[in-house]
């Protein structure tokens, strides 16, 4: 009979997806087992040597950018400004984080560190220990990815297999609504469903019983550490009662899969728009310079624009144009031409609106 201690967890291990059980007797493991563990050590040699100096200056340039986005003169999107509070604060403690990391690579003795900071060194030894996977989280991947040579051939399931772990995804982690979008596909997923587990005023706990996973896992998830199953996130939209189909895809972009449906088109914007928190119809207006009606009207599946119109809503809902431009493309082509004169009055776009 095993201890009454005993806990569960998903292996962090590359590609892992087995149980590591922790007896609570004896060393602690890492990895379900000595070859999980020697693949991990395997593909860390084959990673790029840690650049402090790109980490500080990556968090300089995300919280110039956060603090572009703020509003206060005009105090109409008072959630946008405190969700963009939030976003500032992770990157802020990106930036501390770097900043002790180069001290550390110039030499620097911790207790001058942490008398500088006005922090005990216990905190600073704490901050330290959690740094390098802090770092491996929110900095962009290098441009040019290590080779994949030695990998085996996909599986024919998929067309194109996805990350083995999405330990780092591309341009920063879903930890706060507004952080994650425009900067990659495993990062906006993320944050849609950072943004669900917000509203649905569920704790990791409740929403871990409810989906057959540990609460951990949850975290993980909504921070962006890992890409879960599409059986995971089915559950976890069941669980948060909201559009499954707005997830999908998301979670095939996250995952690398190339899934072009004319289906999808409406889906991936009301996918964005639930990655982007959910912003008001006059909100996304003031930012693409497009009617709220045409807006709303698209989110809602009733309208299908032209690409000018498609490109400024999809920037204004911090997307990326390119991934959704194959979606446009197979719903246009799948939609039959109608006369100017069929569309609903309340989302037409008047003639030389767009030049």
């Amino acid at each position: 009979m095993p201890p009454n201690d005993q806990t569960e967890s998903l292996c962090p291990g590359p590609g892992c997806s087995n149980t590591l059980k922790q007896t609570g007797v004896g060393r602690k493991r890492r990895y379900c087992s000595d070859g999980c563990g020697a693949r991990y050590r395997r593909q860390a040699r084959l990673l790029p040597p840690a650049d402090n100096d790109a980490y500080a200056a990556w968090a300089v340039e995300e919280l110039r950018t956060l603090m572009g986005r703020f509003d206060v003169t005009s105090g109409s999107s008072p959630q946008a400004s405190l969700e963009l509070l939030v976003a500032c604060e992770q990157t802020f403690k990106d930036l501390k984080t770097a900043v002790v990391l180069q001290s550390r690579d110039h030499k620097l003795k911790m207790p001058d560190i942490a008398d500088t900071l006005h922090i005990s060194p216990d905190t600073l030894s704490r901050m330290l220990k959690n740094a390098p996977d802090r770092r491996e989280r929110r900095l962009p991947p290098p441009t040019t990815p290590p080779s994949k040579a030695n990998k085996p051939a996909p599986s024919p399931r998929h067309p194109r297999p996805g990350p083995d772990r999405a330990r780092r995804p591309q341009g920063g982690t879903g930890d706060a609504d507004g952080a994650a979008p425009g900067h990659g596909p495993a990062a906006t997923l993320a944050s849609a469903l950072s943004h669900l587990l917000r509203t649905s005023g569920l704790t990791h706990k409740a929403l871990g019983d409810t989906v057959g996973v540990d609460p951990s896992y949850i975290s993980r998830v909504v921070s962006g550490e890992r890409v879960p199953s599409w059986k995971v996130t089915r559950r976890l939209a069941r669980a948060f009662e909201t559009d499954v189909e707005a997830l999908r895809p998301l979670w095939d972009a996250a995952r690398g899969y190339r899934v072009v449906k004319p289906a999808f088109f409406h889906a991936a914007l009301r996918g964005l728009h639930l990655a982007a928190a959910c912003p008001a119809p006059d909100t996304i207006e003031a930012r693409a310079q497009l009617p709220a009606k045409d807006i709303t009207a698209v989110l809602q599946g009733s309208y299908l624009p032209d690409w000018a119109t498609v490109d400024r809503l999809v920037s204004a809902l911090h997307g990326q144009p390119d991934t959704i431009r194959p979606l446009w493309e197979a719903a246009r082509s799948a939609t039959a031409p109608e006369p100017s004169t069929s569309f609903v009055s309340g989302c037409r776009i008047p003639v030389g609106t767009f030049g």
